[in-house]
């Protein structure tokens, strides 16, 4: 069995976003699919960048969603310990990936 990690992320002071609804449309589709029974979701909201490393240990997933803010080319806005908003770079990304990607 596969484990899909969703990370979701609204910090205040960003717009708002449906998060709940990106969630229920990738569970119903997942659900449709002939390889449902193979996958298995994980879901964390209010995702800071310190969180980042202690999920993937713990969970162990071969697939990464995330859901929230982004900022282009240089990164993803998760939240600081406030609940505001905090960019990781997109190369502090790749690299913590990295280390994971077997």
């Amino acid at each position: 069995m596969k484990t899909i990690l969703i990370l979701a992320s609204n910090p205040n002071g960003t717009s708002v976003l449906d998060l709940d609804r990106e969630i229920r449309d990738i569970r119903e589709g997942l659900r449709r699919s002939q390889n449902c029974d193979q996958f298995h979701i994980e879901l964390r909201g209010a995702v800071r960048p310190i969180d980042l490393r202690r999920l993937l240990l713990e969970v162990k997933p071969q697939i990464v969603h995330f859901c929230g803010h982004g900022d282009g080319e240089d990164g993803l806005i998760l939240e600081d310990d406030d609940g505001k908003a905090q960019l990781v770079k997109s190369d502090e990304l790749a690299r913590l990936f990295e280390i994971f990607a077997d």
